[in-house]
């Protein structure tokens, strides 16, 4: 007599099949050796990563996505990783270890203990580039064309660029690091949402700078909308600069050509260790983001000096489903 076990997968993982199998991959080759063409170097990191070192600097934020577990032969925590970027960091400040520009690229599996809120999966092929020791605006311009030229091999037209600056939201939130951190994570959540009346209840009002947070729900729109901003945070030292720098990007990407620019300066998208100008990219095909990516100085560290780094990615199984 023999037994058999019902087949199944776990929650949030699937698996490609033929044609959808070969679409992916013909992709992900299209996608690197347009990478290439530009210079960029394939990496390809290890699957998995010691816990108490994964994510660098962002280390909390990436662990918190990993699935982690204890490694029989070493008797140390491991973790799967949820991301390739930061990996691509490392690898450029210990094992490259150049003070010259790196352009590197790279597509792997990366696994999430949290399932994405469009797909329901916790599991995808991660494509990427990456710049690092460039701080120019010139890096930024490339990394953002190359984001946009990635969609458009992936077929997808109609394609928004949606722009804005991580280090203006970390300053304006600044003084709100004071509540604790489940008010300050649930503050973040009602800002993405851009939900003032949840803001208003979680924001005591002796914070003086409540209202220029709850005007940050409304600095979305046209570039028209960081004439608005310079005003509303001329408070702060720092604004000027980024807005001056965000300002300069839209007006050389409309001297390219791209029209469909959308300004967003109270949201950013994917890990929170990017602290510069962030992109990201929609159609009108689909309800969600298709890639995402921006700048991150200072990631790592080696000789305690930033290094300048900007980025992006682009889960590629989610665009070849449109």
């Amino acid at each position: 007599m023999t037994s058999k076990v019902r087949w199944s997968l776990p929650d949030g993982v699937d698996e490609l099949l033929p044609p959808k199998a070969l679409e992916v991959e013909e992709l992900r080759r299209k996608l690197l050796d347009e990478y290439f063409s530009k210079d960029y170097e394939l990496i390809i990191p290890p699957i998995l990563e010691l816990s108490e070192t994964i994510g660098g600097e962002a280390h909390d934020e990436i662990r918190s996505h990993a699935f982690s577990f204890k490694d029989n032969l070493t008797g140390k925590n491991l973790s799967i990783r949820p991301d390739i970027s930061e990996q691509a960091s490392r690898i450029d400040a210990f094992r490259i270890q150049s003070n010259e520009i790196v352009k590197l690229c790279y597509a792997g599996d990366v696994v999430k203990s949290r399932a994405s809120k469009t797909f329901r999966s916790r599991t995808t092929i991660q494509v990427g580039a990456e710049i690092f020791g460039d701080p120019s605006i010139e890096a930024e311009l490339e990394s953002i064309n190359l984001m946009l030229r990635s969609i458009e091999l992936s077929g997808i037209n109609n394609t928004t660029l949606n722009i804005g600056h991580a280090g203006l939201i970390a300053s304006v939130l600044e003084p709100f690091t004071k509540l604790d951190k489940s008010e300050f994570s649930t503050l973040e959540k009602a800002l993405s949402q851009k939900s003032k009346n949840d803001l208003k209840k979680i924001v005591p009002d002796s914070f003086e700078t409540k209202s220029s947070l709850l005007a940050l729900c409304d600095m979305y729109g046209n570039k028209e909308i960081i004439d608005t901003a310079r005003k509303e945070f001329s408070y702060i030292s720092s604004a000027k600069s980024s807005l001056d720098r965000l300002s300069n990007i839209i007006d050389a990407l409309e001297s390219e050509g791209l029209e469909d620019i959308h300004v967003d300066l109270g949201e950013v998208q994917g890990f929170k260790y990017h602290n510069g100008v962030v992109f990201s990219a929609y159609s009108n095909e689909a309800g969600y983001v298709l890639s995402k990516g921006g700048r991150y100085d200072g990631l790592r560290k080696a000789d305690n000096e930033s290094r300048p780094a900007v980025g992006f990615d682009l889960d590629l199984i989610a665009v070849t489903n449109l």
